[in-house]
């Protein structure tokens, strides 16, 4: 990531936010920089006025403006994404149940579950409207967004398919009573505890943000303004300086298992935030090793019992299989 900045001459008209970068940067970068591209990179939060983060395009900026701009010239060029992004369409084979209420989607890593700033940037929720628009032959079906998984997090993904199920699966997440089960891989690094298999223990603490604005966003326990968080643990077998964790979250607080393992100093193995960057880990992993293997709960209609597994991916178990060696 480069920085760049510039200061506006003191005579200089004001001008909108996203004309000025439209022309400048791409001056300072060599690189024909399109209108929606540099919203991309405002609405992103990488853009400074005066020291100030800015996401408005449209802000007027004034003589004396001084402006600074963090650019990731990989992540701007038109199409390219992560290389671990593969899906481009949701098949039948990721189904893991279907009815006229709900469908429940197997979730490849790298991919993110909504919609983000890029419009062109496959999404999972736009991937599976695109499989019911072309199974059932409407123009726009309905698929209503009720849970999330982080991009390089695999697993379970949770939809309604009609609004009258909307209100029965907010009420499953808001009352705790949909159990998840993660699976993970873990480093044990010096000063974490030492357990052995079947081996359980929890934590129960409060999150919050605690990265720099001009950050990425990293969270931590904190004394004060946090969100309750509380994670129940299984060890599921012992390596040499690893473990395979089951993971059961009791809430659903960002990044929750990740700070709770980093935090007992069990980081999971390919997390680009939380494992430390000082270390280089024994074992390569392609991404972080962080599965949602399973959704226990009651049909929001119905109210019959569900239990809802997605197979642990190839990539995951190539990694264990290292570890069993």
């Amino acid at each position: 990531m480069k920085r760049y900045t510039t200061r506006l001459p003191n005579s200089s008209p004001k001008v909108r936010l996203d004309d000025y970068l439209a022309e400048w940067l791409s001056t300072a970068t060599g690189m024909e920089l399109s209108k929606g591209k540099i919203r991309t990179l405002i609405l992103s939060g990488a853009v400074y006025v005066n020291r100030h983060r800015n996401k408005i395009p449209s802000t007027l900026i004034f003589a004396g403006a001084v402006l600074e701009v963090y650019y990731d010239e990989s992540k701007m060029k038109t199409g390219e994404h992560k290389p671990e992004a593969t899906l481009v369409a949701v098949t039948k084979d990721k189904v893991l149940y279907e009815d006229e209420w709900i469908i429940l989607i197997n979730k490849d890593a790298g991919i993110p579950t909504q919609p983000t700033i890029d419009p062109k940037r496959p999404n999972l929720f736009d991937l599976t409207k695109r499989y019911l628009s072309k199974k059932e032959g409407k123009t726009e079906p309905y698929l209503g967004l009720h849970h999330r998984l982080d991009r390089d997090t695999s697993g379970v993904v949770l939809f309604t398919k009609s609004e009258s199920a909307n209100k029965g699966v907010a009420d499953l997440f808001a009352n705790h009573l949909i159990q998840k089960t993660y699976q993970c891989l873990v480093w044990r690094a010096p000063g974490a505890e030492t357990h052995e298999t079947q081996t359980r223990f929890e934590v129960k603490n409060f999150l919050g943000k605690i990265s720099a604005k001009n950050e990425t966003s990293r969270f931590g326990s904190v004394t004060s303004n946090g969100d309750p968080a509380h994670t129940f643990f299984r060890v599921l077998e012992v390596f040499r300086q690893c473990y395979w964790l089951e993971a059961a979250p009791k809430t659903g607080r960002t990044h929750q298992i990740r700070v709770h393992t980093s935090e007992l100093n069990l980081p999971i193995l390919g997390d680009p935030q939380y494992f430390p960057k000082s270390v280089f880990s024994m074992v390569s992993a392609p991404r972080l090793m962080l599965h949602a293997q399973l959704l226990e709960f009651n049909h929001p209609v119905s109210g019959v019992p569900m239990k809802i597994e997605a197979p642990l991916p190839d990539d995951f178990l190539k990694v264990l299989g290292t570890l069993k060696a």
